[in-house]
């Protein structure tokens, strides 16, 4: 299974543990970014992942390029003479949340058009994913989220977005993300989604049968997968599929979505929804239990637990 995925990463700075970024007097270092982390978790259960962006013609960008090689992600990217995001973040421990400060602005991404990179990775893919982040944070990646869909829908790659945590930048108006979104849904075929994302951009909610079922209708999504707070369900051809999450000692929830979603698209290649659903709520599990973004778990891990997972 060939998956390719487009988006930024910023190099995520976090203190070890749970010290407070105005005190640490160490930071740990992190590549980050939504759709390379599915890449990632994609990658862990056996697909062939690949990642499309623009990264800084420095060793930051190089930095990202070589973690992401490390993880055995194919790295397609354009250099240039820009800057990588940044993100600091810092964990919380209760009654105290966790924190992130975002330094985004001016990313190289940010002007990436699909005109500088090769079409052949998103044609012979079987699925191609992104996420609202990407096509919300500049006009340039809005056409080029545009472009990577469309071509991808001409090829018969089965095209997958994501509406995950918050569903863009904190700054973004829920409107405007909205009308970019129904603007490029015309060519998606499966939506991945957060409650909260779908409340706050779609104004949708309720029981998951009815909120997967409307939002599959209206759109003509032929799969929707909603990632809730107890629960996660899954639509498609008439029939929701729903377990109850596995009580997880978090240490560490930044990445969980995006492996859920990686999880999702590979498994959901094998035409089996539920199972699909079983191992995508495993990885995210999974990667609630190591500190960082990066999705760390075998194969083994995701099957065992996905059997244990039962329905409400």
């Amino acid at each position: 299974m060939e998956l390719v995925t487009l988006g930024g990463a910023a190099l995520r700075l976090s203190p070890p543990g749970n010290e407070r970024l105005e005190t640490a007097g160490q930071l740990d270092v992190h590549v980050t970014g939504p759709e390379c982390n599915a890449a990632i978790a994609a990658d862990r259960l056996g697909a062939s992942a690949a990642w499309i962006s623009r990264l800084a013609d420095d060793p930051v960008g190089r930095r990202v390029v070589s973690e992401l090689r490390g993880k055995d992600v194919e790295v397609i990217a354009e250099v240039a003479d820009s800057r990588q995001g940044l993100s600091f973040f810092e964990r919380g421990s209760r009654p105290r949340e966790s924190d992130r400060v975002d330094d985004l602005e001016g990313a190289a991404v940010r002007e990436l058009t699909m005109e500088s990179l090769p079409t052949d990775p998103v044609e012979r893919a079987d699925a191609a994913y992104v996420t609202s982040v990407t096509p919300t944070a500049s006009r340039d990646l809005a056409a080029t989220t545009a472009k990577f869909l469309k071509t991808a829908a001409d090829a018969a790659t089965t095209t997958v977005l994501g509406v995950l945590e918050g569903g863009a930048g904190s700054d973004v108006d829920p409107e405007v993300v909205r009308d970019t979104l129904e603007g490029l849904f015309p060519v998606v075929d499966v939506l991945v989604a957060e409650e909260a994302a779908v409340e706050a951009i779609f104004d949708r909610s309720g029981e998951p049968s009815s909120v997967t079922h409307a939002l599959a209708s209206e759109y003509d999504f032929e799969t929707v997968a909603l990632h809730r707070e107890r629960t996660a369900a899954a639509w498609h051809a008439s029939k929701v599929d729903e377990f109850v999450l596995p009580e997880v000692d978090v240490v560490d929830e930044t990445g969980a979505a995006d492996a859920f979603a990686g999880a999702f698209v590979v498994s959901l290649a094998d035409d089996d929804v539920d199972d699909a659903l079983r191992r995508a709520i495993a990885a995210d599990a999974l990667v609630r239990t190591t500190p960082g973004p990066t999705p760390v778990f075998t194969e083994g891990e995701i099957e065992q637990l996905a059997e244990t997972l039962e329905r409400p």
